[in-house]
Parts: C-alpha cells; sequence; structure tokens
C-alpha cells in the first residue's frame, strides 16, 4: 500500500465533486479509476463469443420499435433521447445524402428482441423524426415530431423546418429503406464473456459506467430490489437528495453494501469491484428469498440512520477533525461505515451513537494512517482496500464500545 506522503497530503487536501453532464454536482468525490476493472482476468474460449452482423433497414427497426421489440429505456440506460435537434438534423441529413451510419450493437435475448447497447441516441433521433409514437411509447414521453432545424443542414438547407411527412415521398422512401449495421450479441453468449464485450464496445463518446453494464448483462430480482433501496426515502435523506444517479452511482452505492454485507468471509486481495459484484448478482443473489432480501433491506435502513446518528453530518465523508469543511460523499467511506453499522446490534448502535465523538476522533486518527489513507485513494474497489477500511474502522467502533 503506498504510504501517505505530500503529493497524496495535497491531494486529500482538494477533494473533487464528480460532475453530471450538465456539469452539476454529482455528490460523489472523485476517484482514481483502477486500471485493473473492465479487464479480463479469467481467460475463456473464444468459441463462446456469439456475435454476428446483419443488415437491418430503418422500417424494419422502428416496426419492431413499435411492437415492443427494441427496447431504448432498458434498466441500464437512464439518458435516451438527448441529442439535440441540431445534432438529430445533421444525422438524418446524412442519411438523405446516403453517407453510411456507424453501426450499433444490440443485445439480443432468447425470444428475439433487442436491447440497444451502443447507438442508442442515433436510433432515438431516427425514431423522433420517422416515427414519433414509437417513440414516445417507449420512452412515456411527448414528442413533437422532429422538424429538421437549419442549424444543423449543411447540403440540404432547402428542407428546414420540414418534419418526416413533410419530405417529398423519395426521400421517405430513401430513409425506410437506409440499412443500419447491427452487431448483435446472441443470447448464447456468457454473462461474464458478454460483460467484457459491452466494456471494450463502449470506449467512445458516452460510455456507459461499469454498473449499466452490469444492469444489462445479469438480469433478475436483485435489480428491482437494489433499485427500491436507492430510490427509497430513506437513502435520500441519508445522502441528502446529494447523488444524483445520472450513470447509476446510486444503484452501485447501495450494490456495494449488498455485496459486502452479504460476504461471510474476506475477499482476495487482487480481486476487483467489478468481479466482486457481478458474482453477487449473477451467484449469490439468485438463491435468496423473499425473506433474506427483507433483511437485507432492514439492515440497509439500520445502518443509514445510525449513520447520521454516529457519524453526524460527516456520515460517508473524510474526516480529518471538527474545523474541516464537509467533502462530498466518498464511495469506499459509505460501503465501510454502512456495513459496520448493519453487523452491530440496536443495543450496540445506541451506544455508538452516544459515543458520536469518540467515533469521530477515531476516524480523524486513521486518517493519519498510511494503510487507510491508502485504501480510500488507490484502487478503491479491490479487495484489499475494502478489506483494510473494514479491518481499521472495525476495530475504531470495538474500542469505543469498550471505552
Amino acid at each position: 500500500m503506498p504510504s501517505v506522503d505530500s503529493s497524496i497530503s495535497n491531494e486529500e487536501s482538494s477533494s473533487l465533486e464528480e460532475l453530471t453532464s450538465s456539469g452539476e454536482g454529482a455528490g460523489l468525490e472523485a476517484e482514481r479509476p483502477d486500471p485493473q476493472e473492465g479487464l479480463i482476468r479469467t481467460p475463456f474460449d473464444p468459441s463462446e463469443i456469439d456475435v454476428i452482423t446483419q443488415a437491418r433497414t430503418v422500417d424494419l427497426l422502428l416496426t419492431r420499435l413499435t411492437e415492443g421489440e427494441l427496447d431504448l429505456s432498458p434498466d441500464f440506460q437512464r439518458r435516451a433521447n438527448i441529442w439535440d435537434e441540431k445534432r438529430k438534423t445533421s444525422l438524418i441529413e446524412s442519411m438523405l445524402l446516403r453517407i453510411p451510419i456507424p453501426s450499433l450493437y444490440v443485445s439480443e435475448n432468447k425470444a428475439g428482441d433487442y436491447t440497444v447497447v451502443d447507438g442508442l441516441q442515433r436510433l432515438c433521433a431516427i425514431a423522433h423524426f420517422v416515427k414519433v409514437e414509437a417513440l414516445n411509447k417507449s420512452l412515456e414521453t411527448k414528442l413533437n415530431p422532429l422538424r429538421l432545424d437549419l442549424a444543423g443542414l449543411q447540403s440540404l438547407q432547402e428542407y428546414k423546418d420540414k418534419s418526416f411527412a413533410d419530405l417529398p415521398r423519395p426521400l421517405q422512401r430513401r430513409i425506410n429503406e437506409t440499412e443500419l449495421t447491427l452487431h448483435v450479441i446472441r443470447p448464447s453468449t456468457p454473462s461474464d464473456v458478454k460483460f467484457n464485450i459491452f466494456s471494450r464496445i463502449n470506449q467512445g463518446g458516452l460510455p456507459l459506467t461499469a454498473q449499466e453494464i452490469r444492469n444489462a448483462v445479469y438480469p433478475g430480482t436483485w435489480r428491482s430490489r437494489i433499485r427500491k433501496l436507492a430510490e427509497s426515502k430513506g437513502f435520500r435523506d441519508a445522502t441528502q437528495n446529494k447523488i444524483k444517479g445520472e450513470r447509476m452511482e446510486d444503484i452501485e452505492l447501495v450494490l456495494r453494501f449488498v455485496a459486502h454485507y452479504t460476504f461471510d468471509g474476506v475477499r482476495p486481495d487482487e480481486q476487483n469491484l467489478d468481479d466482486f459484484l457481478n458474482n453477487t448478482v449473477e451467484k449469490r443473489s439468485i438463491l435468496w428469498s423473499d425473506e433474506k432480501w427483507c433483511e437485507i433491506e432492514d439492515a440497509f435502513y439500520r445502518a443509514l440512520e445510525a449513520g447520521f446518528k454516529v457519524f453526524g453530518r460527516f456520515a460517508f465523508r473524510k474526516y480529518y477533525g471538527p474545523n474541516q469543511s464537509r467533502r462530498p460523499i466518498n464511495r469506499g467511506l459509505f460501503e465501510t461505515e454502512t456495513v459496520l453499522l448493519a453487523r452491530r446490534s440496536p443495543d450496540e448502535l445506541s451506544v455508538l451513537a452516544d459515543r458520536s465523538d469518540l467515533v469521530l476522533d477515531g476516524l480523524a486518527e486513521l486518517f493519519k494512517k498510511d494503510d487507510f489513507t491508502g485504501a480510500l485513494l488507490y484502487a478503491t474497489g479491490r479487495g484489499s482496500s475494502s478489506n483494510k477500511r473494514l479491518e481499521l474502522l472495525g476495530g475504531v467502533f470495538a474500542r469505543v464500545l469498550n471505552a
């Protein structure tokens, strides 16, 4: 574990908050990316990759959309149809000029239905122009038909303000018969392999986060259960509505709690966060009964309530002493504090709350230690970092309870 030198101290003194796409604070402290996340750590047979390439006309894809066989608003996508009219118009003009459109990636289920993995905004733009009623049904919106924006037209400015219905029939036919190249990830592709494919193809533009990919690759009850907790009043109050959740940051925070709270034992030091969370949703969570989920929910709400009582306004945030300004929520501390609090009895939580000043003093002392500070700076999702945080803060709790 790296030691705390002057460069780390400088970084700690100026913790930055992550920003949303609109430039707002996302409510979470920015983390250094772990270079091991998203990598293939376990070799697999290349023959397991089942991806086929097909050409599909716009008309055929929009028929699928109308019939509910093309999902533009899956659980892992919260930001469909975000292009402005200028950008949408530029795409439509390219189609009218017969300029090839970049290929799309879709994931196919056993029924043959498609979920868009890459190319969501392009498909939304096309549907907005050609068949807005299908887009409105899919996204539960009330958009008016798209009219071509002059600012987005470079060669066909005579069609400004035109809707699809206003175009001459030959141009309507040209759009409907435009063939788009689809790379279809077949359902026979194993989930861990599919996770890696998603990671690799989402490298440009606004790539999917690991949690968005996880929600796409691993269906199951866990998604609605975790979402329920992330959207709960208890979570919103405990985080003071600071977590914007634009890229499923809230979902991942809750899942990190659930995965660690339900895990008996110590994680392997080199295990990365993706592997751990993927294993939780794919293998462990499918064995949990309704009673088990209710126990998890109760523990989560208990931990959130206790977090405020024990840590006050510094709950889930780095703490160096009473005179510091409050920092954004830190993922590693949220995971560590909620798990440790959830594992304590009501009587123990009452004692910790009564001795809150001692807990905070102990936390401030931890930030003078190399190993604790490093566990919140470097590869924070890795097993070694998570284990160290639980060990050291758990020791503070034990000492306070025995004081």
